[in-house]
Order: C-alpha cells, then structure tokens, then sequence
C-alpha cells in the first residue's frame, strides 16, 4: 500500500510538471505569433497564414485582404504624448477585433481545420491588416470594413481622453477582394499572391487618405496567367 501510496505521489508530481511544461509551450508560442500590445496577431504569423489559406483553400468563391492605418496618427502621438497614442492603437485594435468578427469569416490557425478563430494583425505602427477568407459575393467584404470604420468614427473618443473632443480617430482602409478560383492555379503562387494583395490593398489605403477619404473603394483581382488582374 504504502509503495501504491508513493508511486501514485510521483505519477501525480510527473503530471503536473508535464502540464506545467504545456502551458510554458502554449505561452511561449502564444507571445511569438502575437503582438504584445494589442494581442493581435503578429505580421510574421498573419503572412504565413495568409499564404497557407491561398495555397489550400477550395471552400470560398471569395476572400478578402484588408490594410488600415489611424489617420494623422503622428500627429496624435507627438501633440497628445506616445502614451495616449498607444491607448488609441489598442482601442482600434479592439474596434477591429469587435467588428471584422469570426462569425463574419471562417479564418484558420491551422489551415486544415474549419474554424472560427479571428484573423487580424498589427502590421506594425499605428497599420493593421486582416483577411476575410470565405465570401459567397466580394460585396460582403466591404460591408465588414465599412462597418468597422463606422465603429471607429462613432466611438466615443473622450472616454481615452477629453481632448480627443476637437479631433476624433478615424481609419482609412484598403480592400482587395480576390476571386479564388481553382486552388491548382495558386497553390504555386501562394507566397507572390499574398505580398501582392497586401500591396495592392496598401495602395488602396493611401488612396483613401486623398479623393476617396472616408469611403472603402473595394478593388476586385482574379489570377490569370498566374498573375492577378482586375
């Protein structure tokens, strides 16, 4: 009984040490795929993920790339101090994480699996990017973004900080909808298509700060001849 008594001790020890050892792997993990101060996922895990959905996903008609940036938030940041431009990044953060949401998109942490985890990122900055991935018409794609940017326009900005009164945050936001086709004629391409779709929608975004500002013009591209076309 009493070697019963010790065996089952030490098969009790071993186990928490090896859940111990999971949740240091899980946070490990966890800090490099994200960014620390939005908890966002980080560029370098949003460019794989992005590339792995290109490469095999069959499901959806349509995706969507998005690219945003805080209008004027240099100037935010060097009148109203860095502290308060942090708070305004990590208050956009959550208005994007709240409304380009999971049940508007099937996004992947692991491209195999269905799933409905977010897929968001800081780009880096005061930019972030996110990927709509499965949309019966490219129409939907600019429903999300435009109900985001609404979000950021309507919230309450004086709850961070009464002087943000006079000057209120707004985003401007670049969208390519990509029409996925077969999977066999980007599977090869994966790598090119996502830099590409993240450079059109970059353009896009500077384009919105000038004629188009405070509006989302969604461009639409397709794959032909293993390059993207409008």
């Amino acid at each position: 009984n009493r070697l019963r008594e010790e065996l089952s001790a030490r098969d009790a020890t071993v186990s928490s040490i090896a859940r111990y050892f999971e949740d240091l792997v899980a946070d490990l993990t966890d800090r490099v795929h994200r960014d620390p101060k939005t908890r966002l996922m980080n560029f370098r895990r949003f460019i794989e993920q992005l590339e792995a959905f290109l490469a095999l996903e069959q499901r959806g008609r349509w995706c969507a790339v998005g690219l945003v940036d805080i209008t004027s938030f240099k100037w935010y940041n060097d009148t109203l101090g860095h502290p308060l431009g942090d708070r305004i990044i990590e208050r956009v953060a959550r208005l994007l994480r709240e409304q380009v949401r999971s049940d508007d998109l099937i996004a992947q942490e692991t491209p195999d699996l269905r799933g409905s985890q977010e897929l968001h990122a800081r780009f880096g900055g005061d930019e972030f990017c996110f990927l709509i991935p499965d949309l019966d018409h490219f129409s939907a794609a600019w429903v999300i973004a435009e109900r985001f940017r609404e979000a950021v326009q309507r919230f309450d900005w004086t709850s961070e900080d009464v002087r943000l009164a006079d000057k209120p945050v707004n985003v401007d936001v670049g969208v390519v909808c990509l029409m996925l086709g077969p999977v066999n004629e980007r599977r090869h391409l994966a790598r090119e298509l996502a830099h590409e779709l993240l450079s059109r929608a970059d353009k896009l975004m500077y384009e919105a700060k000038g004629d188009r500002a405070g509006h989302i013009y969604p461009l639409r591209v397709k794959i032909e001849d293993g390059r993207l076309v409008e």
